[in-house]
């Protein structure tokens, strides 16, 4: 059992985000024997981005109780039956908020099935199907400028992208000294041009989104990382665009998972480091 400090921005990345938020999906206020865990999040071909918060459905809202309920959380290939224990990652929000992520690095079969289940103490079980997109290949990096924060990726990917994005490692830096990294990531989504045989294009032009999250008291700062963020998914990816947010976050609209609540899906994720990293100052 650890903390994760980056397991938010991965859980965001992915199903939780188009739930508006982290802190607002479903979770009934009253124990029932038909409905045992709520589960968002995605499974990654690669491993980078296979983080799913896993939360037991119960009289609060709100989870308060940083201990541990000693679920167990396993995902199952469906064809072999081979089981990969997920390993679990206590996160806190603001105040006394807490909710448990659930992640693994390992690579897994493309263009396959898996189960992704959590069981409690009593025997109890919540699981979803998940079946698995093609693996992405790494894109390029065509060029990019340091002093413009501008760039071109291009890649090829046999599955829709769904997401894209630049991620900085920022440090304001003042009369004395640097402040504490920061963290700003930037979506590309809509940026990004795709063709008809699988082919995409990315142009970046980031510096005055930088400048923008990091407010107009930081004049200086120093990037310590630079990181490309891109994930595609096939028919496990659901389409979210036209229902609204409450619509998103009950049972009946938006769920694939048997005996609990949520989403699960099936990604294939890569991280690209766009410049090499250099140690905070």
């Amino acid at each position: 059992m650890g903390t994760r400090s980056g397991s938010l921005f991965v859980l965001c990345l992915s199903l939780l985000l188009l739930a508006n938020g982290c802190e607002q999906t479903f979770e009934p206020l009253q124990k029932n024997d038909e409905l045992i865990f709520s589960m968002y999040g995605v499974v990654d071909v690669h491993g980078e981005f296979s983080v799913v918060r896993v939360m037991p459905i119960g009289e609060r809202l709100i989870n308060t109780d940083p201990e541990s309920d000693n679920s167990q959380v396993f995902l199952i290939h469906n064809s072999t039956g081979d089981r990969i224990t997920y390993q679990d990652s206590l996160y806190k929000f603001g105040g006394d908020t807490y909710v448990w992520n659930y992640f693994s690095s390992v690579n897994l079969i493309a263009n396959d099935s898996y189960r992704f289940e959590a069981e409690d103490t009593q025997g109890r079980s919540s699981y979803a199907q998940i079946n698995l997109p093609s693996e992405l290949p790494l894109p390029t990096i065509e060029e990019y400028s340091t002093g413009f924060e501008s760039g071109i990726f291009i890649g090829q990917s046999l599955d829709p992208i769904v997401s894209v994005k630049t991620r900085y490692f920022v440090q304001p830096v003042n009369e004395i000294g640097c402040d504490p990294e920061m963290e700003v990531v930037i979506s590309h989504l809509d940026q990004l041009i795709t063709y008809a045989d699988g082919r995409y294009r990315l142009e970046v032009n980031n510096r005055s989104e930088i400048s923008t999250a990091l407010g107009p008291s930081v004049e200086n700062y120093i990037i310590n990382r630079r990181e490309l963020l891109i994930v595609s998914s096939g028919d496990d990816w659901p389409e979210l665009s036209d229902l609204i947010d409450l619509e998103i976050t009950l049972p009946d609209v938006i769920n694939n998972v048997e005996g609990g609540v949520g989403y699960v899906a099936g990604v294939a994720g890569r991280i690209i480091q766009i410049t090499p990293p250099q140690e905070p100052c």
